[in-house]
């Protein structure tokens, strides 16, 4: 595994989706535009809530994205877990209609092993406890053995922030 500065890996990331057919977005800004239900940008998705919920039409089926946010909802949690921040930057592939779980879970990998060299016995994944799409994808596709293959719940495997386009509905 090699060194690898935060820059390096954004810009890693972003020319591989663009590898990958995807369309490559700016930042948004973090104040919203047009949407009253969010103060500040608090995730990498909020900004294309129009394109996800079809009242506008997406610049490509495939995009990515470096989006600068602003977590709030826990604000009282930054510096008492190694999970919680206020501002950063999430680094996302989105598709609107084109591409799903079997197409993204060998990018995944592919990327992390291959553009990212980080070796493979280093790497575990976690699924959602009731997803036996992805474990399968992740287990047979990939090749990942079953024993690296956790299955976490919403508590453990899920973040969301109030409703919307954003996982599973439970």
């Amino acid at each position: 595994m090699e060194y690898t500065g935060l820059n390096e890996i954004r810009e890693k990331y972003l020319k591989f989706f663009e590898g990958k057919n995807h369309y490559r977005m700016k930042s948004f800004s973090l104040v919203p535009q047009n949407d009253n239900s969010l103060l500040l940008i608090n995730s990498g998705m909020a900004p294309l809530k129009p394109y996800f919920t079809g009242r506008e039409k997406p610049p490509s089926k495939r995009v990515t994205t470096c989006q600068k946010c602003i977590r709030m909802i826990d604000v009282d949690r930054v510096g008492m877990t190694s999970r919680h921040g206020t501002f950063f930057e999430m680094l996302g592939n989105f598709s609107f209609g084109d591409y799903f779980k079997e197409e993204i879970i060998p990018w995944a990998w592919e990327f992390m092993t291959g553009v990212m060299k980080i070796p493979e016995e280093l790497l575990f994944v976690s699924v959602y406890e009731e997803d036996d799409e992805a474990f399968n994808i992740w287990n047979k596709k990939v090749g990942l053995p079953a024993e690296k293959i956790s299955r976490l719940g919403k508590d453990d495997n899920f973040w969301e922030v109030g409703l919307g386009p954003c996982g599973p509905v439970l």
